[in-house]
């Protein structure tokens, strides 16, 4: 009964709705994001924004340090209490460029799936079920929303009506006039920066600035060059279910690599991943059918987290030819399991399923609507599945002399160039033990004639001399030694096992 339960939250889309983790509040919101969008009062991961039924929140100030930058802190002398929110990134920065967190698909009140099942109940949007999504932004301290809504109800609202404007957000002007998107605020301070999107199960369309209704369902060049006109970035979601021939057609600037979907749902683990389809169940179970607080179930993905392996082949194959940037797809419309968990809060509530991954843009300068697109179709981000901890320092590119090439971008083989990795350390304001993590940087090469593993190491940066013409990413794992206080009894089950925990976007050499 209880795997079949766990089986059941994701094959709806991973969501549910009415028990709110919280309010989010308004303040003023400008065009571009002021002092207090990125430095808010709270010095920590936690938020005093949001209202939380978790039992982890006492809906005080988090106690995992001062705001400082960028995680510089002193390591814990005792377990942190686990934290629902996330380390604020202020000052996160790597050779100049911030990183900000974004969400590339996520489901409001505009599909028709979304809040169990009944987003606009007698035609009113489903206030609760938005006010649940809003704080999950806020309490997670997520930068960039890309929110996705299916069409059957995104095109009956306007692109104004799908940035969710409440209270004193305020809208974003694009050249016409027109809202395009808005700035959320929230009673912490921090701002989230709402740009909307579709999905359908064509394409996904990030960054809308006007409909296209016609274009939705069709999956063809004339289609993606459509939404393309429109100022958005031309996008697939599911890349393990789509045909690799199609995709080289359709002109994209980027695919999802990981989709929660594909590790969840029996009939993709199935079909694509040549998963057992329930092989995740007893795994998962634990965090949310235990008899006790522990395992915290924030840290499920423990439990069933694989590489999406159809989705990284498509990447390394289609990466042959043409530049592609990658996403990852939380896919969180709050619409099936409104059960609790240990923590008091619904078992798939948005604010779970967006503390569990998110994707890293690298923009220089301040973040607006145009700064986040662009840095998102050049492909300067990575993943970071954050549920295990919130790392620091990351970097991948390439050099050649002062050149420098970044994630995403194509580069020339050439005497000298060379690819240079540094892995990233902990942020001690994460929740964690005493004993530190393994991590381990794993540097790929992909060819037409597959890929190999070129070097994997666990200390210190990485140089290497590019070997010749291929695409080049790197994945950071971790053994997460330092997490056992938050799993009780079952800790021997999960500390000693490696996990993702970041991938690069790809380096292009030709």
């Amino acid at each position: 009964m209880h795997g079949a339960a766990v089986a059941a939250m994701v094959l709806g889309g991973c969501g549910g709705g009415t028990s709110s983790t919280g309010e989010a509040s308004s303040g003023t919101a400008t065009e571009g994001p002021p002092a207090s969008s990125t430095t808010g009062a709270l010095p920590t991961t936690g938020s005093d924004s949001i209202s939380s039924s978790s039992s982890s929140s006492t809906g005080e100030q988090s106690t995992t340090g001062e705001a400082v930058a960028c995680g510089d802190t002193a390591a814990p002398e005792v377990p942190i209490a686990w934290d629902p929110g996330q380390p604020d990134l202020s000052g996160c920065e790597v050779r100049g460029q911030r990183d900000y967190r974004a969400i590339v698909h996520v489901h409001s009140h505009h599909s028709h799936d979304a809040c169990d099942g009944d987003p606009q109940p007698d035609g009113v949007p489903d206030e609760d079920c938005l006010m649940d999504l809003r704080a999950a932004l806020c309490v997670t301290r997520i930068d960039v929303a890309f929110t996705t809504d299916h069409p059957t109800h995104a095109t009956e609202a306007t692109i104004e009506e799908m940035l969710l404007i409440r209270g004193d957000d305020e809208p974003v002007l694009g050249a016409g006039g027109t809202a395009i998107a808005s700035w959320m605020v929230c009673a912490n301070g921090h701002r989230v920066l709402v740009i909307p999107g579709v999905e359908s199960g064509s394409m996904m369309p990030l960054g809308l600035e006007q409909h296209v209704p016609d274009a939705y369902g069709v999956s063809s060049p004339a289609s993606f060059q459509q939404i393309k006109d429109v100022g958005a970035l031309a996008w697939v979601a599911h890349t393990e279910s789509r045909d690799l021939a199609e995709l080289a057609t359709l002109g994209l600037d980027g695919l999802e690599l990981y989709q929660l979907h594909a590790n969840l749902d029996p009939e993709i683990r199935e079909q694509y991943l040549g998963l057992d389809p329930a092989g995740f169940l007893t795994d998962v179970s634990p965090f949310f059918f235990g008899p006790g607080p522990l395992p915290v179930p924030d840290l499920a993905p423990l439990g069933f987290l694989l590489p999406n392996e159809p989705s990284i082949v498509a990447l390394e194959q289609l990466g042959q030819s043409q530049r592609l940037t990658i996403s990852a797809g939380t896919d969180a419309h709050q619409n099936v399991l409104p059960s609790k968990a240990s923590d008091g809060e619904r078992i798939d509530s948005y604010r779970r399923m967006i503390r569990w991954f998110n994707n890293r843009i690298r923009v220089v300068g301040p973040l607006a609507p145009a700064t986040a697109k662009a840095a998102l179709r050049a492909g300067n981000n990575h993943i970071v599945f954050e549920a295990f901890g919130t790392p620091i320092g990351f970097d991948f590119h390439a050099r050649a002399g002062e050149a420098v090439t970044e994630m995403g971008a194509e580069v020339t083989a050439s005497a000298g160039l060379t690819l240079v990795a540094a892995l990233p350390r902990l942020d001690p304001r994460s929740p964690q033990s005493s004993e530190t993590p393994g991590i381990e940087g794993r540097l790929y090469r992909a060819t037409a004639d597959g890929r190999e593993l070129l070097q994997s190491w666990t200390e210190g940066p990485l140089e290497l001399v590019v070997p010749g013409p291929g695409v080049y990413r790197v994945e950071v794992w971790m053994t997460p030694r330092q997490l056992a206080p938050y799993l009780g009894e079952v800790a021997a089950s999960y500390t000693d096992k490696p996990v993702p925990w970041i991938y690069s976007g790809a380096i292009f050499v030709r």
